[in-house]
């Protein structure tokens, strides 16, 4: 099938240049930058552009480009200037490039969307032995849905289309209810429902996550003031508004205009605050945890966990995935994993959470083990607040009298 081209915008970068650098310092990796800029130099035509994106990356604009074999072509001619080694000092050095390219009507107009297709062509082209990748059409199609889809949730969150949902929490012990977890549910204007799976990640890779999360946590502070005192509610929190110094500040704002202890607020996060900046993350947390709030660690055990940050990390709850909790009584690996996990975090005087219980057997078994809540759709899926409320008998305590927890059975 043809697939039509007007201009082609491209990333070309010089691979293992951190190695390079090591291996020739920096006069002789000197040296290698200046041939790979030279070999770019003599790749493009005259009516073409190119310049320096970053150390070692150049951006290139390729015009005329009209079907997808005279980009092939093109990247032909690219490899093969590539193929013969540099001679440094009498020396063969291979300077081994990666490419990302994609299609392009207005080079001009629409360059910083296309420099983040090339990018993501030139992330799949690092994984592959391919010299390059092109951004499809298909990718394009998505990438238009994914605008459009960002574009109605930011109305939503001024609209009032947004709601916070209730997933119960079991003590596993005393069978009653312990608090829970606040999950987002977008209802549109058209009473159409759109599950998280479709606009979450969506929402986490812009900056619509930062007025979504701040909204959640207000919300949820405000319903707690609502619940009796022994109740907790979990909001989930994207890492990198662990960089935003303005979480600190609504969580504290929240807390006390609504009067709410703040023990009872319970943040999550996932194991990506050990990776992604992970000295300033962990210091959020910190300060988050000393105004009182709970940090709990969200799907422990499936991402980037290392004991030495464990030791380390400021929280005081795990929450295993579903993934090991939902086939332990059938895998023996994954009941040594939830068994291990609960006994490191007792260890490390941290509460445990089991998400995805969805049988009594595995309740129960969780409760052999020592596992401190209970959470899954065995007991219940989220709910709207009124209908959580209404199954478990939650009502406005009053001054002086508080009125008992539902006891929420695990038989």
């Amino acid at each position: 099938m043809r697939t039509a081209y007007h201009n082609v915008v491209g990333l070309v970068e010089l691979a293992d240049a951190e190695d390079l650098m090591d291996r020739y310092g920096k006069l002789g990796f000197g040296d290698l930058q200046r041939a790979f800029q030279q070999r770019l130099k003599d790749w493009v035509r005259s009516r073409d552009r190119w310049e320096k994106v970053e150390e070692n990356s150049y951006c290139v604009v390729l015009r005329g480009i009209t079907t997808r074999s005279e980009l092939e072509l093109a990247a032909a001619k690219l490899e093969r200037l590539f193929a013969e080694p540099h001679y440094q000092f009498g020396n063969p050095v291979e300077l081994n490039i990666k490419a990302g390219f994609t299609q392009v009507d207005d080079p001009e107009k629409d360059m910083e969307l296309a420099l983040r297709q090339a990018k993501k062509a030139l992330r799949k082209a690092r994984k592959t032995s391919r010299l390059f990748d092109v951004y499809t059409p298909e990718e394009v199609t998505r990438a238009d849905a994914e605008r459009e889809l960002l574009k109605h949730l930011e109305n939503a969150v001024g609209a009032g289309e947004l709601r916070l949902y209730y997933q119960p929490k079991i003590h596993t012990m005393y069978h009653t209810l312990a608090g829970a977890e606040a999950l987002m549910r977008w209802h549109t204007r058209d009473n159409r429902i759109i599950p998280p799976g479709e606009f979450i990640e969506v929402a986490e890779s812009n900056e619509v996550i930062r007025p979504m999360t701040f909204w959640a946590i207000k919300n949820a502070v405000a319903r707690l003031a609502r619940w009796p005192e022994e109740l907790s509610i979990a909001v989930n929190i994207a890492p990198q508004l662990l960089l935003d110094d303005q979480i600190l500040t609504v969580v504290a704002d929240a807390l006390d205009i609504y009067e709410v202890m703040p023990g009872r607020l319970v943040l999550e996060v996932t194991e990506r605050v050990m990776v992604d900046e992970q000295d300033m993350m962990l210091e959020q947390l910190a300060r988050l945890r000393n105004t009182g709030v709970k940090i709990s660690l969200d799907d422990f055990g499936t991402g980037f966990s290392s004991l030495s940050y464990f030791r380390d990390l400021p929280v005081d709850e795990i929450k295993i995935d579903r993934c090991f909790v939902q086939n332990m009584l059938e895998c023996g690996k994954d009941h040594a994993i939830v068994k291990a996990v609960i006994d490191l975090a007792h260890n490390f005087s941290m509460r445990v959470v089991a998400e995805g219980v969805e049988d009594g057997a595995i309740a129960e078994r969780l409760k052999e083990l020592g596992c401190d809540i209970l959470q899954g759709f065995f007991f219940d899926r989220p709910l709207e607040v009124d209908t959580f409320e209404a199954s478990y008998g939650i009502q406005r305590p009053t001054h002086g009298a508080r009125k008992e927890v539902y006891s929420h059975p695990i038989n």
